[in-house]
């Protein structure tokens, strides 16, 4: 997809600079729009096929699920990877973290108090909070500074054993088995096949719209002459964590408290777990920006501050304007420096 686009757009890219502009807007709405279907339909139907296979739903909920909600910024990632544009990887990553806690989490505050009472435990608090430790540690402190095999190597150890041991506790606390909800074998052979077809589907939308997110993103970043890093940590952050943004929303109203803490914890370890091991793994993937420690304090410190929260805070509106705040505060502070 990446090439047919770079071939429309040679005839008229120098001649016409204002209707290519035009197009690379267009190629990153079409996008954002496919990843964002393509991360939902890959989340609901692959929880759809693990029920129907008799995979308990606490399980589908702790693995599958939380892996497809990852999945635009692994796509997004690869075709980074493949199409030369490494910049963006780790701003997408870091800027999707970030975007998940002070912007997603900051307005579902702003729609109704949280209270985090039992909501997550402690040991994915503590989890969370040392895996973005390490990783902005990695990229600060280690000599290439830049996401390499070994290290993209430990991430993809770090998340597989990560989704072993709470997959095995899920099973062995689970008190009553999985319903099947079918009524015969051919209504679940039915439900299956949609399924795999739906998911086939789903990979479809996902590399579509990470090769035109792309796209458009490298060659904007290159037109207005600014870091693909800065268009990673903002554009493409948001247009990869919208699945997040309304899910979040919708979970709000729901009044689905822990799920919705859950999904962010989680959804932060697999872009950094999952996303950036993949990305180091095919890399190298290394630092452009002259002021990264910018963004890797600010990761921390929203890291931090949900951390905190998470121990039994009752959250307010005003947590949520506070996170906001954060939120604008380090998209500024990233731009003015590193632009």
């Amino acid at each position: 997809m990446y090439q047919i686009l770079t071939n429309f757009c040679s005839s008229f890219q120098t001649e016409t600079p204002i209707l290519f502009i035009g197009v690379l807007i267009l190629s990153m709405l079409l996008g954002f729009y496919l990843l964002t279907k393509g991360g939902d339909l890959l989340s609901d139907h692959c929880s759809n096929l693990a029920k129907a296979i008799g995979i308990p739903s606490v399980v589908v909920g702790l693995t599958v699920v939380s892996i497809a909600t990852s999945a635009p910024e692994l796509f997004t990632s690869i075709a980074a990877i493949s199409s030369g544009a490494t910049g963006l990887i780790l701003g997408n990553i870091i800027g999707s973290n970030i975007a998940n806690i002070g912007l997603i989490l900051g307005i579902s505050l702003i729609i109704s108090p949280i209270n985090t009472e039992k909501a997550v435990s402690s040991t994915q608090r503590i989890l969370l909070l040392t895996l973005s430790c390490a990783f902005t540690g990695h990229l600060f402190f280690h000599p290439s500074h830049s996401l390499n095999k070994v290290s993209g190597s430990i991430l993809l150890i770090f998340i597989s054993s990560y989704l072993y041991f709470i997959s095995k506790n899920a099973l062995r606390n689970r008190k009553t088995k999985s319903l099947d909800s079918y009524e015969n074998s051919n209504e679940k052979n039915n439900a299956i096949h949609i399924s795999c077809i739906m998911v086939i589907i789903a990979t479809a939308a996902l590399w579509v719209g990470s090769d035109s997110l792309v796209f458009g993103a490298k060659n904007l970043a290159s037109l207005v002459g600014v870091p693909e890093e800065l268009v990673g940590f903002t554009l493409v952050a948001i247009g990869t964590s919208l699945p997040e943004l309304a899910a979040s929303i919708s979970l709000t109203r729901k009044k689905e408290f822990g799920m919705l803490l859950g999904n962010i914890v989680g959804s932060n370890m697999f872009n950094i777990g999952l996303v950036g091991g993949v990305a180091g793994v095919l890399g190298p993937i290394s630092v452009s920006t002259a002021y990264p420690w910018i963004d890797y304090i600010s990761l921390l410190i929203l890291t931090g501050v949900l951390t905190f929260w998470l121990k039994g805070k009752n959250l307010q509106k005003s947590h949520g304007v506070a996170l906001l705040l954060l939120y604008l505060t380090a998209s500024i502070a990233t731009w003015i420096y590193n632009s």
